[in-house]
């Protein structure tokens, strides 16, 4: 008997497929599959897995043409013949190799259906310890485990994490949408509505590779993302998960905004006014902070100036302003500034406490911006106001917090 599948999507990983193959195969759970389905790889991704076949008969191979993970990881349910099932990527890999036999065990012991164990992230040739769960065991607490309901922790990430009854899935008709980006918090989330409980083991499951290209993966297929939020809003409202879709409500406006914003055009901008809609539509009775409305209309409004074609400095250039400092080169900096670039005959000057330097544009305190600039434009939406009123006490000319001025400019 098949106890857990593992479902590895492939891609062009020549350079990890080794160690990730090596790390599941030699888990102490002797009764597994490794489904291997690959998505249109270029390199020698197919050969690797064929000579590991050859050496162990637990490893199955698909192909497929390069349709995303999405459709890689639903064949790979589909061929699934396990009593519980896994995703692992294909350039990550497992820790210990008794965390798949200790989760199996105590899914069975406690007649659940799905466990999870840590995570650490590994870049740079070191492992770091992830946040994820390490709070419930500190102290030594909770040594044979803690039971947990999701609507208690209400997290859509990290589904590699876990281990999944094979058959809630397939009950359920739980898959992952086909969508390039995001496609795998919906899943998750649909997953854990149908399981209600789960295990957390203090144990160190999954190591997490942090790819130097992952920060800008955030700009790419920006509707997809945008598609996943909304359906994962959704669910979240239909089952009353509001801590949840406040964290929805801050991906669009902080973690995603920059990829947002930078693919501005007609669906985006419809899938933003769908998710505002949902989220802030008249009949809605739950209190959003200021910070997470204010950033998501930010970002509302700066998709709809580019679809517009609306620059931000046409604002700024009709006042006969040409000279503009940033205030805060992090976030919402980097959109001021490459939005004001589009401007031409406007010069930046940036000021921030942390960030001393940055690409194309002079820095400094601000004393030295206030000597060439006439206006400043306050960007970190943390204690915004604050930082408004304290800079007026010393800045000559106008201090624009940037929720305000883009309104200024959509009127």
């Amino acid at each position: 008997m098949i106890m857990i599948s593992i479902v590895m999507p492939i891609y062009n990983c020549e350079k990890y497929l080794e160690q990730c193959i090596r790390s599941a195969l030699k888990q102490t759970l002797k009764e597994l599959e490794l489904i291997c389905v690959d998505d249109g790889s270029t390199d020698n991704s197919v050969q690797i897995i064929k000579r590991f076949q050859e050496q162990d008969t637990r490893i199955a191979l698909f192909q497929q043409k390069n349709q995303g993970a999405g459709a890689a990881r639903n064949l790979g349910i589909q061929k699934a013949r396990g009593k519980y099932i896994a995703f692992l990527d294909a350039d990550d890999f497992y820790l210990d190799s008794n965390a798949l036999e200790k989760m199996v065990l105590a899914c069975e012991k406690n007649h659940l259906g799905a466990c999870a164990g840590f995570r650490r992230e590994y870049q740079d040739n070191l492992l770091k310890d992830f946040y994820l769960y390490r709070d419930y065991f500190e102290s030594g607490k909770n040594k044979e485990g803690v039971v947990l309901r999701y609507q208690d922790y209400q997290e859509e990430y990290y589904y590699q994490n876990y281990i999944f009854s094979l058959e809630i899935l397939k009950k359920n008709g739980i898959i992952f949408p086909l969508y390039r980006r995001y496609q795998d918090a919906p899943f998750f989330l649909n997953a854990m509505v149908a399981i209600k409980e789960y295990l957390v083991l203090p144990l160190e499951f999954y190591a997490y590779r942090f790819p130097e290209e992952a920060l800008t993966r955030k700009e790419t297929y920006i509707e997809d993302t945008l598609k996943g939020i909304r359906d994962n809003i959704q669910i979240a409202q239909e089952n009353q998960f509001y801590e949840l879709e406040k964290k929805l409500v801050g991906r669009v406006g902080f973690e995603y905004a920059k990829g947002i914003v930078k693919g501005a055009n007609e669906e985006v901008l419809e899938l933003l006014h769908e998710i505002q809609t949902l989220v802030f539509g008249k009949d809605k009775k739950r209190v959003f902070a200021k910070l997470q409305a204010n950033s998501f209309d930010n970002v509302c409004m700066l998709v709809e100036m580019n679809v517009k074609g609306i620059k931000l400095g046409d604002y700024f250039e009709g006042n006969g302003i040409s000279d503009i400092a940033i205030y805060g080169l992090g976030n919402y900096g980097n959109i001021v500034i490459r939005e004001l670039k589009k401007s031409g005959k406007i010069t930046l000057y940036g000021v921030d406490q942390h960030i001393k330097m940055f690409p194309g544009i002079e820095t400094g305190s601000l004393r030295e911006a206030n000597i060439t600039c006439t206006d400043i434009i306050v960007t970190p939406m943390e204690d915004n106001e604050n930082i408004v009123n304290m800079i007026k006490e010393v800045w000559q000319g106008n201090v624009w917090s940037l929720n305000k001025l883009l309104r200024q400019i959509m009127r």
